[in-house]
């Protein structure tokens, strides 16, 4: 025989080979053993359970009748199609894990079978994906099918598709799936609303129904929007909201409070928004302060009274700006004292913060044991913060005047009680280092020389109690010099 023959006999071998499987799978009334008759009975006994969601007892008579008669004539996918059902219900009341996704191989099957049978459909291949998705199976079948779905479906994919492929997909990416990675979802993203746009663009039958679907989806990879589009996404989000409507101050404080988080202050539109509700929300609240300024908590006075003050002190008067930040700062040092509520926040750490401010401000006007005991009120509220120690070794720095006449001993001794507090400093706060480095480098010079500390009987780093205002004890240390 030629080779010619040889290959013509294979070629229509296979063809016909592959004609009788899918007859097999295809099967109508005939292929019955017992007769067209009895497996038309079959189907109308397991119909008649099925309908009255007996399906335990329709599935037995069901699976005996499906290895004949796959594809009535009259209906080709209706016995497909309830055995995926029946399977689906089974599966999803099923709460064994191994035995559930028994139920949704076999459901799978049957979709694969009924395709062979009458050709792939995007419909069916979404309601598989979304089937396999109701009764909890496994994310990755249910995503597969629903991908499946879309290649055979294009810009008619089925809207069932939709919400569910973009849960799990975000699911998945949540959980750091690898194939789930940001140009996949960016991927996914776009190819969704290309399907949304196009439907909405030629006004298609369902397109009303697309563009609700689109919502939904939209919500989903928002929750992930900064993670694969970054600040991008949130500006290109508000930008054109704000531009449009300006003056809508609720609305831009939701910009405002989503790009300081997702951006940063420094960002652009944030820049821009800032610009013009700041001064707004200034007026609304120094307005609101002024009308209730007598309900006001002593925090709120404070800061209603200091705004004045730097108003007034812009305006060139100085005396008037003194007296009222004079005025403020007796509200903040009220304010010390008083509970936390819903109408003052009152934390901690904003009472450390305060009492600091208090202490800097009797510092600089000279009052330095009223400053002492602040600095300590405020480490009260805020133990592990560096500025107060900070503050404390200035002031003990620069008491060399108040407790020497000249530059001698008594006016050197209050350095070592200032290098105290900037290696307390620098020890509970290392974002003060830096400052207290250069201030210990700064002083260590000007300490006692080794011949005055003999001189006086003393040794290094024996226990010395500085006196003066300071009062308190300290190590002795000679100059680096």
């Amino acid at each position: 025989m030629s080779l010619l023959k040889k290959t013509l006999v294979l070629f229509f071998f296979i063809i016909f080979f592959s004609l009788q499987n899918i007859s097999g799978q295809c099967d109508s009334w005939e292929a019955h053993p017992n007769g067209k008759e009895s497996g038309m009975e079959m189907h109308v006994n397991y119909r008649r359970l099925y309908e009255l969601k007996k399906y335990d007892e329709a599935y037995v008579i069901w699976k005996e009748l499906f290895k004949y008669v796959k594809s009535p004539i009259e209906s080709k996918t209706i016995h497909f199609k309830d055995g995926i059902n029946m399977c689906k219900e089974f599966a999803k009341v099923e709460t064994d894990k191994t035995k559930k996704e028994e139920w949704v191989d076999a459901m799978m099957d049957l979709y694969d079978q009924m395709a062979s049978c009458v050709g792939e459909k995007s419909n069916d291949r979404a309601r598989e994906g979304y089937n396999i998705y109701v009764v909890r199976g496994s994310s990755i079948k249910s995503l597969s099918m629903f991908n499946k779905a879309i290649e055979l479906g294009g810009n008619n994919t089925p809207t069932l598709v939709f919400v569910p492929l973009s849960q799990l997909s975000v699911y998945m990416f949540k959980q750091n799936n690898p194939t789930y990675n940001v140009d996949y979802m960016r991927t996914l993203y776009n190819r969704l609303k290309g399907i949304v746009m196009y439907n909405v663009e030629h006004n298609t039958k369902n397109a009303e129904e697309y563009n609700s679907k689109w919502k939904r989806v939209d919500e989903e990879f928002r929750k992930i929007g900064d993670k694969i589009w970054g600040c991008d996404f949130y500006v290109k989000e508000w930008e054109e909201k704000f531009y449009s409507d300006k003056m809508n101050m609720v609305q831009n404080e939701e910009i405002l409070n989503i790009l300081k988080v997702k951006c940063g202050i420094d960002n652009p539109l944030y820049v821009a928004v800032n610009e013009i509700y700041e001064p707004w929300k200034q007026r609304r609240d120094d307005s609101i302060a002024e009308a209730n300024f007598l309900s006001l908590c002593n925090l709120k006075k404070g800061e209603y009274v200091e705004k004045k003050s730097i108003i007034v002190r812009k305006n060139g008067e100085e005396t008037s700006a003194d007296s009222l930040k004079y005025e403020a700062f007796k509200y903040y040092t009220k304010s010390l004292v008083d509970y936390d509520s819903s109408d003052c926040d009152l934390n901690d750490g904003l009472k450390g913060e305060l009492a600091y401010r208090l202490a800097d401000n009797l510092y600089r006007k000279g009052r330095y044991i009223e400053s002492r005991v602040l600095c300590y009120e405020s480490l009260k509220y805020k133990p592990y913060w560096g500025k107060p120690y900070m503050l404390l070794g200035t002031m003990y720095a620069s008491s060399g005047k108040r407790c020497s006449i000249g530059v001698g001993w008594d006016a050197q001794v209050v350095l070592w009680v200032a290098i105290d507090m900037w290696l307390k400093a620098k020890s509970v706060d290392t974002s003060v280092s830096d400052d207290a480095n250069y201030n210990i480098s700064k002083y260590m010079k000007y300490l006692p020389t080794k011949g005055d500390i003999f001189q006086r009987g003393l040794k290094e780093n024996e226990i010395y109690e500085v006196g003066c205002w300071i009062n308190v004890k300290t190590k002795i240390r000679a100059s680096t010099e």
